[in-house]
């Protein structure tokens, strides 16, 4: 068979087949490949094994009151009025209930007592309970033809926040197979970007149920349902597929869905939400104690760095797998079976790019955001953002991929930035926080 770039270096030394003589038989837009012989490859790659908080404790005394304060003032935050009741889609209501867990995890971490993050959590937990026991307005229902868990859709109206589609069974707007339908939800309903949703909500599951094991007794197999539809490691399992997302060969996970066969082939954008919806699911096993789960996750979480570092990261130039002209851009956008492109499936401007591989950023993120490529993309990201980039949050990013080199450049861009740039109406921040950007700067070596 043909190797790719990102297993040859971590074939074990005890493998016998030999690579080939370093020849490239064939050359793709993923890079060379290389003819290994034998059955079984042994790769040897490590598995991540951060939890709940950044492996460093906040020494700087000032930065750590600053975080307190955060902390104190995020606490009050509140999920919108329509995703209070599910009236929205899963992807933004996983981003800001994964937000909430995160401020909670903070405060944890600077010694906030739990009493006073009580009120904060039941927000969490009502927020996320609608969408995990069938009550959200846009609800999620099991499809018995693919095998998974997909939104209804909501046909969305205000005031007030209500869906003017009465739901399952005869009523789900995004169920119907058909462009407009398909477009619900970020493609939900047709299976797109599953494990950017579910992972989202996954976290925000772990999180709470970290703080509350009694939560996870009621709710657990709800959420096993999320964790086995994206992270399902069962070939015997009668109701969903094994491994959805992940392509073992490629060395990521694919996030297109079925909604049509594009000429291209499959595709994924964002890398470091795939690699955020594996840290979920690990989170989601350290809180249930079950070691199964964790390491599922983790090893997902690795192999999905792995092929970030090689595929959507390029430090330098030249580079081994893609020509001056595109290695110049420093990321991919997009990667297809068989395109690569410089752009989002949201716009074509560099600070999009740039942000949507960097978020969110949890304690897991610095085995994703090295600093070779932080350094290069942060530089491309503050040329280019402004106008929305500012007013969306994206800039939140952009502090946070400069503290990877520099923790006083990144804590000066961020402790300034208005409270708007993390609301709910924000496309890029709202599921980021004041307290989750300072505790990432303050935590970097």
């Amino acid at each position: 068979m043909l190797t790719m770039p990102h297993q040859r270096d971590v074939l074990d030394s005890t493998f016998n087949g030999a690579v080939g003589n370093n020849a490239a038989i064939h050359k793709s837009i993923h890079g060379t490949q290389q003819l290994a012989v034998g059955d079984v490859w042994p790769m040897i790659i490590d598995l991540p094994d951060i939890a709940w908080h950044a492996p460093r404790k906040v020494l700087d005394a000032s930065m750590l009151q600053a975080i307190k304060e955060a902390v104190i003032t995020d606490l009050k935050w509140e999920l919108p009025w329509n995703y209070q009741t599910g009236t929205g889609d899963p992807y933004n209501a996983g981003k800001m209930l994964a937000k909430m867990a995160n401020i909670a995890l903070v405060g944890e971490a600077v010694g906030i007592p739990l009493k006073k993050m009580t009120r904060f959590l039941d927000g969490l937990a009502s927020g996320l309970e609608y969408w995990i026991n069938g009550t959200s307005r846009n609800t999620l229902v099991y499809d018995e033809s693919w095998g998974g868990v997909v939104s209804c859709g909501c046909k969305y109206a205000y005031p007030p926040p209500r869906c003017l589609n009465s739901g399952p069974p005869n009523d789900c707007p995004a169920l119907n197979g058909d462009p407009v339908g398909n477009g619900f939800d970020f493609g939900n309903g047709a299976y797109n970007d599953h494990h950017f949703h579910y992972g989202y909500l996954t976290y925000a599951a772990a999180g709470l149920a970290h703080f509350r094991p009694s939560w996870s007794s009621k709710w657990g197999p709800a959420v096993l349902s999320l964790v086995r539809d994206i992270a399902n490691p069962n070939g015997n399992d009668k109701y969903f597929p094994k491994f959805r997302h992940m392509d073992w060969y490629a060395g990521h996970s694919w996030a297109g869905g079925v909604a049509m066969a594009y000429l291209n082939g499959r595709n994924q954008e964002s890398v470091s939400e795939a690699f955020n919806a594996w840290y979920g699911v690990s989170l989601w096993g350290r809180a249930i104690g079950d070691n199964k789960i964790r390491d599922t996750g983790r090893l997902l979480a690795a192999i999905e760095a792995r092929g970030a570092h090689t595929y959507w990261q390029i430090p330098s130039i030249p580079n081994d797998i893609y020509p001056t002209t595109f290695a110049k851009h420093h990321t991919a956008g997009i990667i297809w079976s068989n395109l690569i492109q410089y752009q989002t499936w949201f716009g074509m401007l560099q600070w999009e790019v740039q942000g949507i591989q960097t978020l969110p950023v949890t304690p897991a993120s610095e085995l994703l955001l090295n600093a070779s490529w932080t350094r290069v993309a942060a530089e491309t990201f503050e040329s280019t953002c402004s106008g929305t980039c500012n007013t969306d949050g994206w800039i939140t990013f952009l502090c946070m991929l400069k503290a990877v080199n520099n923790k006083e450049e990144g804590w000066k861009c961020a402790e300034n930035l208005p409270s708007t740039v993390y609301s709910g109406q924000a496309a890029g921040g709202n599921g980021n926080s004041r307290s989750n950007t300072l505790y990432w700067i303050a935590t970097r070596p």
